[in-house]
């Protein structure tokens, strides 16, 4: 029996809209800390125990090099530090919700999700090729990888065999995966039919009130 629960994908678009809100809104610490620690207790409920328990560690570690050690440091290290540490904490709501509609959320059910809302055609194409995209990339990568070590190339050379057949590739996978969406007819004017069923659960609507919550503390808790 499954006992892992799943956020509905407009939940996790709401979730990821509000964290920028958050992240921008230059909240104090706490409000940002309780945060990233709610949507890692998410993450945690929908299966994710041990990469909660990395997230969470890491924004330990980044806390403490941003409140413990820069300030110690040589004021070059600090400064080269100081702003990629504070914008990785500021952003890291998003980097947690982004991981987790990745690992838990099939393209298909974004599809849906997006044509609920009645969104443009031409967005959703556009938004489930990129989506598509990326992952196939990353395996041609890898294939490429693979080969090289296979072929014993090393140095400079191996930069020069991954660079061009990655760029030839990105051309022809982009070909590729629009011939595959227009060949499954999803730029058809029709109403479209799917046997995903997309619900919100009680666990949907306590977060996205959690969300609106720590957003309105973001912006009025200086």
């Amino acid at each position: 029996m499954d006992k892992e629960m799943h956020i509905d994908p407009r939940t996790g678009i709401i979730l990821l809209l509000l964290s920028n809100i958050i992240a921008f809104a230059q909240s104090v610490l706490w409000v940002n800390g309780s945060w990233v620690c709610i949507l890692a207790l998410l993450m945690f409920l929908c299966g994710c125990g041990r990469s909660a328990a990395k997230f969470l560690t890491a924004y330990l570690l980044l806390l403490i090099l941003q409140y413990k050690l820069i300030p110690v440091a040589p004021k070059f290290i600090a400064t080269s530090f100081s702003i990629f540490v504070n914008y990785s904490i500021m952003m890291y709501p998003c980097i947690i919700i982004g991981i987790l509609m990745i690992r838990k959320t099939p393209l298909r059910h974004f599809i849906v999700a997006l044509r609920k809302w009645h969104l443009s055609t031409n967005f959703i194409i556009s938004f489930s090729v990129a989506l598509r995209y990326f992952p196939a990339i990353r395996e041609e990568k890898g294939h490429i990888w693979d080969a090289m070590k296979l072929r014993n190339i090393h140095g400079l050379q191996r930069m020069e065999c991954m660079v061009l057949p990655m760029m030839v590739s990105a051309i022809n996978t982009a070909d590729e995966l629009s011939a595959a969406a227009v060949t499954r007819g999803i730029e058809n004017p029709a109403p479209k039919t799917s046997l995903v069923e997309l619900n919100m659960s009680i666990l949907d609507w306590i977060y996205i009130g959690m969300g609106f919550i720590f957003v309105f503390l973001a912006i009025y808790i200086k």
